[in-house]
């Protein structure tokens, strides 16, 4: 099929003015007009008029306009005109969908040879193909892209590229949009939910997708007994469990018994995901029915065989031999939706991809998507190794496991390695979770009465995080990109609940916190300065404080945590911990300070997420809707906790609401944690965690910023689709 012919072009009414500038690139002849377009912008003008009474002011509003310079792309391609719009931050695509279609070279050799059929008949229906915007330009086909992986227990390393998510959240993380689904409908009722598919769509090995391939996927996987007891039909990581039933071919519905408007929400977020993720876990909302039946028990013509084949593939029963069927990192041959299938599993040494030919994306111009041919990832054998390499310029595009506390050395070596940074900051907060449930439940240890008195004493509380040198803690281990703050959304989230409620109590003004702990009654210390408890024992006041051992920022924070503490006579003993033994205490309800990135980047500090600022509370929670973990210590709130009880009534109405729709539940949420400190923020809205990205500089098409939250998975949230390297190769020539 020929090759697009890109012009690029503006225009002032019926006036067009510029000079042309036309490049060749990889085939591709681009013309470029840059012209001037009104914007009519009003202002303000004050004038003094003088009258024979003393001077009055009258304002007069006066229109202005303003020229800016804008671009618009015609693409022309076999006879059609599609008109590509400039980029506005936004993936919701509002041009003219294009009618003609192109393919990579390496599809287009299979269709020559008889291997493939035409992209046409590989992609839905004209009217019915996703259209991606590109954030910089129309991309170029070709390359390897290359990243790092640690090892088969990774799987979220690549979930996050593959962007087979029924919906999908925009720019903003809190607008939904099609993705895999065209489309859907809620009834007047808010109980039944009818989704559409893309018509003509199809898996990775060119069988129909359709709607049959969510109902038996519900009914044989989800609904089994065997491969997902006590589930009750609940779809991947959500609490969704919903009756689907079949329209037609393109067409189901979800129902359910009540309302549950966060549904749509968790589509849109790896909790319920696409079947790259919820396949290996076990619980997809779809799976290729056609090539799963050949190893499910309940389809199987000759049991023995199965269970021969099960026996020689090394696998203790049929349960575990199925779900690693569903795992696309490990079987291969398994058909996928995704923008990239395995070619290579990720149980060796290196995990590779190659594009979809039935992906069922374009761009404005029509060109089948993704860009980038293959995906190479190397196992590394430690986070050392791994960042090494990618100061040495040998990935591509990687934002997992990069180590934010080597920040100076990756800048230092961008020219070098022919690289940039990216920094993606997140939603949440780092701080410190003072143990509002310490000592209650069935703990495995007896708590200490005056360290219990005092962690859960919110004055106490508000001394402590005003003696914290929040400063210090930004630029020694966030090099000052953080912001001080207590655990909020951050202010471009829809969700910001004001800079009252930002700043609470995060003035560092020792002084004042000293102040407030010798009204407190812990004015006596020792020889060196330390306050002395209240019990009588003559001992000093010491709090631990747990951290994750594994993650350099939350040691360094918590020996800033502890010199800030020290500084005000309270003594902090440090305890690093490995993740299990972390989690285990947590869910045990032992530890006294936390220090931890526990606010998730999509809820404030709640019921839902405050797992680690109340775990017995939490873990009680969560017992309600039938999520409680076996072994974790549980605690009602007592009925005279009026500002807690507050704060269960938020999180069960905030369940019933779609994410958008929030605003205020969370604006009040945040109100009663930043007051109460339940959790005492300390540093937020940093890129430390999966937002510190080593990008080529031929490597384009990357937003500037894009969601940095695991529920919605980036870097897909950037749509890793339409990244392209400039030149159709890797700095490497492949």
């Amino acid at each position: 099929m020929p090759m697009r012919k890109v012009v690029l072009l503006t225009a002032l009414a019926s006036l067009m003015v510029g000079s042309l500038l036309a490049v060749a690139c990889g085939g591709t002849t681009e013309v470029i007009k840059e012209v001037p377009v009104e914007k009519v912008v009003e202002k303000e003008v004050i004038k003094e008029v003088v009258k024979e009474v003393p001077v009055e002011k009258e304002v007069i509003k006066e229109v202005v306009k303003e020229v800016v310079v804008e671009k618009e792309t015609i693409v022309e391609v076999e006879g059609q005109t599609v008109v590509v719009l400039p980029f506005q931050d936004s993936f919701l695509y509002k041009g003219q969908k294009p009618r003609k279609f192109n393919e990579a070279p390496m599809l287009a050799a299979r269709v020559a040879s008889g291997d493939l059929p035409p992209v046409e008949d590989r992609l839905p229906i004209a009217s019915d193909v996703l259209v991606v915007p590109v954030v910089e330009t129309i991309g170029e086909y070709g390359g390897t892209w290359r990243k790092g992986f640690r090892g088969p227990g990774d799987g979220q390393n690549m979930d996050r590229v593959m962007m087979d998510h029924p919906l999908q959240y925009d720019l903003d993380g809190a607008t939904i949009l099609p993705n895999l689904l065209k489309d859907w409908d809620v009834s007047d009722d808010g109980l039944t939910y009818t989704f559409h598919l893309r018509k003509g769509m199809k898996w990775s090995d060119g069988h129909p997708f359709t709607v049959d391939d969510f109902i038996w996927a519900n009914t044989n996987i989800v609904r089994n007994d065997k491969l997902n007891p006590n589930k009750e039909g609940r779809l991947g990581f959500s609490s969704y469990g919903p009756t689907l039933a079949k329209v037609n071919d393109v067409t189901f519905t979800a129902s359910f018994p009540e309302q549950q408007n966060g549904f749509l929400d968790e589509m849109a977020t790896y909790r319920i995901a696409g079947y790259t993720l919820n396949g290996r876990v076990g619980a997809p909302l779809f799976a290729p029915a056609h090539f799963l039946e050949q190893f499910h028990e309940d389809f199987v013509s000759d049991k023995a065989a199965l269970d021969k084949l099960v026996k020689d593939s090394g696998f203790e029963n049929w349960e575990t031999f199925f779900k690693n069927k569903i795992d696309v990192h490990k079987t291969i041959e398994s058909p996928n939706v995704g923008a990239w299938i395995v070619t290579q599993p990720n149980t060796g040494d290196v995990w590779k991809f190659e594009r979809n030919p039935y992906y069922y994306g374009v761009d404005p111009a029509g060109n089948q998507l993704p860009y980038v041919d293959t995906i190479e990832l190397r196992l590394y054998s430690d986070g050392e190794v791994h960042n090494l390499r990618a100061i040495a310029g040998e990935y591509d595009f990687n934002h997992r496991a990069i180590d934010f506390s080597k920040l100076p050395v990756f800048k230092q070596n961008e020219e070098k390695g022919n690289y940039r940074m990216e920094l993606w900051p997140g939603d949440a907060t780092m701080g410190v979770s003072f143990n509002y449930t310490y000592g209650l439940g069935d703990v495995n240890m007896p708590p200490d009465p005056e360290i219990q008195k005092w962690i859960t004493n919110k004055t106490f509380k508000q001394a402590m995080s005003q003696a914290l040198n929040r400063p210090k803690v930004n630029e020694i281990v966030y090099f000052g990109v953080g912001n001080e703050t207590q655990p909020v959304f951050p202010k471009w989230h829809r969700h910001y609940p004001g800079e009252a409620i930002e700043k609470a109590y995060t003035q560092y003004n020792p002084s004042v916190a000293a102040g407030i702990l010798d009204e407190l009654g812990l004015d006596k210390k020792d020889s060196d300065g330390n306050r002395l408890r209240t019990d009588g024992s003559g001992k000093n006041l010491a709090l631990e404080i747990a951290y994750s051992s594994g993650w350099t920022p939350t040691l360094k924070a918590a020996e800033l945590a502890k010199e800030s503490w020290d500084a005000i006579g309270i003594q902090i003993n440090m305890k690093g911990e490995e993740g299990k033994l972390h989690g285990e205490r947590r869910g045990g309800n032992t530890h006294e300070l936390q220090l931890d990135g526990d606010v998730n980047a999509r809820e404030p500090t709640s019921l839902i997420s405050g797992r680690s600022a109340f775990p017995a509370y939490s873990n009680w929670y969560a017992s309600r809707s039938g999520s409680y973990t076996l072994g974790a210590v549980t605690a009602e709130p007592p009925a005279s906790d009026k500002s807690f009880w507050k704060l269960v009534e938020l999180s069960d109405a905030s369940q019933t609401l779609a994410y958008a729709d929030r605003t205020q539940n969370y604006k009040e949420t945040q109100a009663i944690t930043s007051e109460e400190l339940y959790y005492v923020g300390v540093i937020g809205h940093t890129p430390a965690a999966n937002g510190t990205i080593v990008v080529k500089n031929n490597f384009r098409n990357v937003p500037k910023r894009a969601p940095n939250a695991s529920a919605l998975q980036n870097p897909g949230s950037g749509r890793t689709v339409q990244f392209y390297f400039q030149g159709g190769l890797n700095d490497a020539g492949y």
